[in-house]
Order: structure tokens, then C-alpha cells, then sequence
């Protein structure tokens, strides 16, 4: 996991150095445009960056008409290899930290994988139990006698407000002062990077501090029951910081409008509103 980083790092150093971020990108600019919003409507990072609904007719149901979306297996699915990654990256860096050579932390996390068990849902305990300990060996294979370049999965909490954003955003980490990290279960998706940029400018304004890279690691090999890891890292570029931003106003439009932005052409099967939209078609 840290030498992909590093690798990946390495070369968007230049990327960078060539295309650097103008000062009225930055997160600490909030009182400004572009990063001053047109309304404060304590938007969350999926409701502006994710189009797993391509017309965002999802934020719509939740945010305008204040539909209650189904908890489907995939979300639930999601939501437990995160609580599990989170468990497994806390406990290395807490045992490392205090000591443990990497064999012992080994042993010692193995011995306590109670956890999945109770996080997992019952078709895909298997599936858990092989990502906890994928991930231990994953985080452990590269260890060079410090923990602070190990991805901790720390929801760390955010007050994205000024941006129009939640004030309890979650960042899954953030690694070097320099690097907010994302952790996604499933296919890679394009509109995933744009997450990134808003944590970085939300954490910008929180901590002063320039957010210049962000990385996605995805957890994958469901269908195989064999977990696959996946980093990719990404220079927060300003043009990625504009899509995010643009996003964002249109979401504050059609929410303040409160125009139903309708159907997509075709439905993603993991969507909490598939049935209200298939029971209720225009």
C-alpha cells in the first residue's frame, strides 16, 4: 500500500509543479467565490461529487421531497468492509506503535477477527473475514519501522460549512498533512477523483493547510472471494477542484428550485430509491 503511494506520488509531483493551484482554489478562501457557495444547504460529499444516479434525481428524493432510501445489501456490504479496514488499520498502527514486531501484530489480529462476524452481512462473512486479513499482510508486507505512512482509515470528522458542505463531513484518512484518502468498495468510477477535491478544499479550510493529492483505495474480488486492493493516487488539481465546485452550485440549484431533474436512462441496482422510482415512474 505505501510503496504504490509513494510510486504514484512521485510522478504527480511534476503534474503539480506544471499546473499549480491558484490561491482562490484553496479551501481557506471560503468567503470568496469560486469556493463561496450561492446557499448553505449542509450538502454531503456523495450528494455533489457521486453519480451513481446520473440527473441526481437520488439527492432530489432526499433532499427536496425528503424520501427515506432503502438500505440495500451492497451499501451494507460497503458500509462493513469500511468499519472492517477501519478496525484492521487502527489496530496495526495502535500495535506497531507500541512495539509489536510485524509477525506479532500479525498473530494478534488474527487471534481477534471477532469483529467481521458482527459487521458483515451473513452471504459475505467469508468474503470479510479473507479482506481483514488481506489487508493486515497489505499493510504490513512494506513495513519500515514507522507508522506514518500507513493509510489509517479514521473517519477523520470535518466541518465542510463554509463550503456549503456538511459540518460533519468524514474523511476515511489523511496521511502526511498532505494526502486525504478515500476508500471505496466496488468498480472504479470516474466521478470518484471529485470526492477527493472536496475533502481537500473542506480540509483546507478547517486546517490552513495545502491538500495538493488525494488517493482512492478500492477493495474488490467480491465475485471471487479473493479481496483485491487497488490505490489510485491523484494531484487535486485546479481543474478538478472547478468539476467539484460546478457540482456543487448545480446541486444548490436544483435543490433551491426544487425541480424533480427525473429519470435517468438506466438504474444502478445498489440505488436506495429503485423501488420509489420504479412505483412512482413519470
Amino acid at each position: 500500500m505505501r510503496s504504490q503511494i509513494v510510486r504514484q506520488l512521485r510522478r504527480l509531483h511534476s503534474y503539480r509543479a506544471s499546473d499549480p493551484i491558484e490561491e482562490e482554489l484553496r479551501g481557506w478562501n471560503y468567503y470568496m467565490p469560486p469556493i463561496k457557495p450561492r446557499r448553505y444547504l449542509g450538502l454531503s460529499i456523495s450528494d455533489v461529487a457521486y453519480k451513481y444516479c446520473e440527473t441526481k434525481r437520488d439527492v432530489y428524493l432526499r433532499k427536496v421531497l425528503k424520501i427515506q432510501g432503502e438500505q440495500r445489501t451492497p451499501l451494507l456490504l460497503g458500509q462493513a468492509i469500511h468499519e472492517i479496514v477501519r478496525n484492521v488499520s487502527n489496530e496495526v498502527v495502535k500495535l506497531l506503535s507500541s512495539g509489536y514486531k510485524p509477525w506479532s501484530v500479525l498473530e494478534t489480529l488474527f487471534r481477534n477477527n471477532k469483529i467481521v462476524r458482527s459487521l458483515c452481512p451473513p452471504q459475505f462473512i467469508k468474503y470479510c473475514e479473507e479482506v481483514y486479513k488481506a489487508y493486515a499482510l497489505d499493510l504490513l508486507s512494506d513495513f519500515s519501522d514507522s507508522t506514518s505512512f500507513i493509510p489509517v482509515i479514521s473517519e477523520f470528522k470535518v466541518d465542510g460549512s463554509p463550503l456549503g458542505l456538511s459540518s460533519r463531513l468524514s474523511v476515511d484518512a489523511i496521511m502526511q498533512l498532505s494526502l486525504v484518502v478515500e476508500m471505496k468498495v466496488g468498480s472504479v468510477q470516474e466521478f470518484h477523483r471529485l470526492a477527493l477535491a472536496g475533502y481537500g478544499m473542506a480540509l483546507e479550510s478547517a486546517l490552513e493547510l495545502p491538500i495538493d493529492f488525494g488517493a482512492l483505495i478500492y477493495v474488490n474480488g467480491i465475485n471471487t472471494s479473493s479481496p483485491e486492493f487497488k490505490v489510485e493516487v491523484f494531484y487535486v488539481s485546479p481543474d478538478m477542484r472547478k468539476e467539484f465546485l460546478d457540482a456543487r452550485d448545480e446541486v444548490i440549484d436544483m435543490i433551491s428550485q426544487e425541480k424533480d431533474p427525473g429519470m435517468p436512462v438506466s438504474c444502478s441496482p445498489s440505488c436506495p430509491f429503485l423501488n420509489y422510482c420504479n412505483n412512482n415512474k413519470r
